[in-house]
């Protein structure tokens, strides 16, 4: 068994240690503004699991040298669902700038920006951690009162609460994150239809770089909806699913 260990062990290190190396040549080959090698190099540790947000930003920077801005701004998006950081939406914001749509999106009613910026503190895992760890002190007050006598009602009830509202800003930015499917636009020209068929009203046209959140699947086509407020349908080639 000890040996079986030590196996495991020396193969996890030899792959830490390669994913590293090849981090640093792709990095390298970036400075050297040899983005291709490092597009290859990243897409390389992507397929070894090595997946973090870093890398997809790195990418997304790759591919904006190289102004190919919908595969910039798949990668931008990418990070982005996994850490909010500043740099990834000032970039996405920079890189908007550069492709043919300019999709204005509709004002948010003040309670739902409120609502946004509130579970957007945190990644799902992190409001997870903290609605966990407020039902384990909520039991510990519990079974520290049965010792001692003493209740501490009110402040119990504040950490119920905390741990019931840390839930719910978990749910939201869980569904906001992962379940809420969304996609990048990749086709040099792409007609929405009114309907799943090539028969339907043609709405309008989209172009590479445009971010689209899917709605429902039929068949071989898409329902999207815009930021604006616009929807129809495209088939499923035209888009990339983030």
């Amino acid at each position: 068994m000890n040996k079986i260990i030590l196996i495991i062990l020396s193969i996890i290190c030899v792959k830490n240690s390669y994913t590293q190396d090849l981090l640093i040549l792709a990095n390298s080959n970036y400075e050297k503004e040899e983005y291709e090698k490092s597009i290859t190099l990243y897409d390389s540790l992507l397929s070894l699991g090595y997946n973090n947000y870093e890398l997809y930003y790195n990418l997304g920077n790759c591919y904006y040298k190289k102004r190919e801005w919908a595969n910039a701004i798949w990668h931008y998006e990418k990070s982005l669902k996994i850490k909010k950081d500043e740099r990834i939406i000032q970039n996405i914001v920079l890189t908007k700038l550069m492709i043919i749509d300019k999709i204005e999106s509709i004002p948010q009613l003040f309670y739902k920006r409120w609502w946004i910026n509130i579970y957007s503190l945190f990644s799902t895992k992190s409001w997870q951690i903290i609605s966990i760890s407020c039902i384990w002190i909520y039991f510990l007050l519990i079974m520290l009162s049965s010792f001692i006598n003493i209740n501490f009602p009110i402040f119990n009830k504040s950490i119920l609460l905390i741990a019931f509202l840390s839930a719910i800003f978990a749910y939201s930015s869980f569904y906001n994150t992962i379940l809420q499917k969304e996609g990048i636009m990749f086709s040099p020209s792409t007609v929405v239809y009114s309907a799943p068929t090539d028969n339907s009203t043609n709405l309008f046209s989209l172009h590479p770089g445009t971010k689209i959140k899917i709605i429902d699947r039929i068949g071989d086509w898409t329902n999207l909806k815009l930021s604006n407020g616009n929807s129809g349908w495209v088939k499923h080639t035209t888009f990339r699913e983030l």
